[in-house]
C-alpha cells in the first residue's frame, strides 16, 4: 500500500481531483504553466457546454414547457453557472495563499517531528480518497435522481450529455472545493489535538488530587524529599519548559497556516454559504408550492425527488462545513484550558512565564474561520440560517396567501359588479 512521506504525497488525491476539474493551479510552481492552460481549456469548454444549453432550452420552450424552465430551477441553473465562472479563476488567486500555508504547514511538521509527535500522512491520505469517493457517489446519485426529470423522451443523445454535463459540471466543482477545504479544516484540528494531548501529559493533578492538596502535600514533604529530588525536578522543569515553548511556536503557525487556507477558500465559502442560504429558502417555499398543488402522485414524485435532493444539497454544505470549522476551533480554544491547568506553584518560574506568554498568545490569535470577513463559520452561523431561513419561508408563504386572498377578492368584486350591469340592463 502507498506510503506517502512528504506532504505533497499525502495531498496527491487532492491535487488530481483539483486539477481534473480545472482548479489544480496551486500545485507545485513548474506544473503552473500547464495548469494554467488546462483551466483555461476547462472554463471555455464549460462556455461552450453553456452555450449549447442555453440555445436549446430556448429553442424548446417554443413548443413546450421544459422541466427547467421552472424559475427556481432556472435560477439554480444560472447561479451554478456563475459560481462555477468564478471557482476555476478562484484557483489563481488561491496559489499565492495556499504556498504561503504550505510553507508554515512545513516548518510545523518538522518541529512536531522533534516532539516525537506522529505526522499520521497515511490517514490523511486515505481519508481523501475515501472523502473523493463519497462525493463521486453522491454525484453519480444526484445525476441520476435529476436525470428522469430532466428529459422528455425525444430529447436526442447529444443533448442528454451537454444538460449533463453543464448542470452537473458546478457541482462537482463545489464539492471537490469543500472537500479541499475541509481536509486542511481537519488537519489543523487534528494537530491541534496532538498538541493537546502532548500538554495533557504534562498534567500531575487529577480528580483524586487536585492542586490545593498537592501545594500541602508538598509542604509537608518539602524536608524529606528536597535534597533527593531537587535536581530531578530542575531536569523535568527545564524539558516542560523548552516543550512548552515549541508547542507555544507550533500553535501559533498552524493558525497562521489555518488562516492562509481560510484566505485561500475565503471567495467559494462566501459565494457557496450565500448561494445555499438563498436556494434553501427558496426550494422550501417551492416545496410548500407543491404540496398544496392538486397533481397526480407521478408528478407529485418527479416534482419532489429533485427538489428534495437540491435541498439536501445546500443544506448539507452549511452543515457540514460549518460544523468541522467549529470543531477545529473549539479544539484550539481548548489550549487555553490545558495550559491553565498547568499553571502551578510547584513549577519553575521559566515555565510559568512561557505558560503566561502562551496565554496572552491564545488570546491575541484566536483561531476564527471566516467567509472573507463578512461571517464567522461556526455553529452559531448554523443557528442564524435555521432562524433566517424559518422567518423568510413564514414570510414567503404569508405573502403568498396574502396574493392569493386578493385575487380572489377581486374575482367576486369582478363578478359582482358584471352582475349588477346585467340586472340594471334588463331592469331598463
Amino acid at each position: 500500500m502507498f506510503q506517502p512521506k512528504t506532504m505533497h504525497e499525502m495531498i496527491k488525491p487532492l491535487i488530481v481531483a483539483n486539477f481534473v476539474l480545472g482548479m489544480g493551479v496551486w500545485s507545485k510552481s513548474r506544473q503552473k504553466i500547464w495548469s494554467v492552460a488546462y483551466s483555461l481549456f476547462c472554463l471555455v469548454s464549460y462556455c461552450v457546454l453553456m452555450k449549447l444549453t442555453i440555445d436549446y432550452l430556448q429553442v424548446y420552450y417554443l413548443n413546450k414547457v421544459h422541466p427547467l424552465g421552472n424559475v427556481t430551477f432556472k435560477a439554480i441553473f444560472y447561479a451554478n453557472i456563475c459560481l462555477a465562472l468564478c471557482l476555476v479563476p478562484s484557483g489563481w488567486w488561491r496559489r499565492k495563499h495556499m504556498k504561503a500555508a504550505m510553507m508554515r504547514i512545513t516548518m510545523c511538521e518538522k518541529t512536531m517531528e522533534q516532539m516525537g509527535i506522529q505526522k499520521n500522512y497515511r490517514k490523511f491520505y486515505l481519508d481523501q480518497l475515501y472523502a473523493l469517493v463519497f462525493v463521486a457517489v453522491v454525484f453519480v446519485v444526484f445525476a441520476a435522481i435529476n436525470y428522469e426529470g430532466m428529459f422528455t423522451q425525444e430529447t436526442p443523445l447529444h443533448i442528454k450529455i451537454i444538460l449533463v454535463l453543464a448542470v452537473h459540471y458546478p457541482v462537482g466543482l463545489l464539492y471537490v472545493s469543500d472537500v479541499s477545504f475541509l481536509h486542511w479544516v481537519r488537519y489543523s484540528k487534528i494537530r491541534f489535538e496532538q498538541l493537546n494531548n502532548l500538554l495533557q501529559r504534562m498534567l500531575t493533578t487529577t480528580p483524586d488530587s487536585p492542586q490545593h492538596k498537592r501545594v500541602l502535600k508538598m509542604k509537608d514533604e518539602w524536608n524529606k524529599t528536597f535534597i533527593t529530588s531537587a535536581t530531578q525536578q530542575d531536569s523535568r522543569s527545564k524539558d516542560n519548559t523548552d516543550t512548552m515553548r515549541a508547542v507555544k511556536q507550533v500553535h501559533l503557525e498552524l493558525i497562521k497556516s489555518t488562516r492562509s487556507t481560510n484566505e485561500a477558500y475565503g471567495i467559494q465559502i462566501l459565494f457557496s454559504m450565500t448561494i445555499s442560504f438563498v436556494f434553501i429558502t427558496s426550494l422550501l417555499y417551492y416545496a410548500y408550492s407543491i404540496i398544496w398543488v392538486n397533481m397526480n402522485a407521478e408528478m407529485f414524485r418527479r416534482e419532489m425527488i429533485p427538489l428534495v435532493g437540491w435541498i439536501l444539497f445546500y443544506a448539507s454544505k452549511v452543515l457540514i462545513i460549518n460544523h468541522t470549522c467549529a470543531l477545529a476551533s473549539i479544539e484550539a480554544a481548548n489550549t487555553g484550558d490545558i495550559i491553565c491547568e498547568l499553571y502551578e506553584p510547584s513549577t519553575s518560574k521559566e515555565f510559568r512565564a512561557e505558560i503566561r506568554d502562551f496565554t496572552l498568545q491564545l488570546i491575541q490569535n484566536p483561531l476564527i474561520f471566516t467567509a472573507c470577513g463578512f461571517f464567522n463559520l461556526d455553529h452559531t452561523f448554523i443557528h442564524g440560517v435555521i432562524g433566517s431561513v424559518t422567518t423568510y419561508l413564514v414570510i414567503l408563504i404569508q405573502v403568498g396567501d396574502l396574493q392569493k386572498g386578493n385575487s380572489t377578492l377581486l374575482n367576486n368584486g369582478t363578478n359582482f359588479t358584471t352582475f349588477n350591469t346585467l340586472t340594471t340592463d334588463i331592469y331598463q
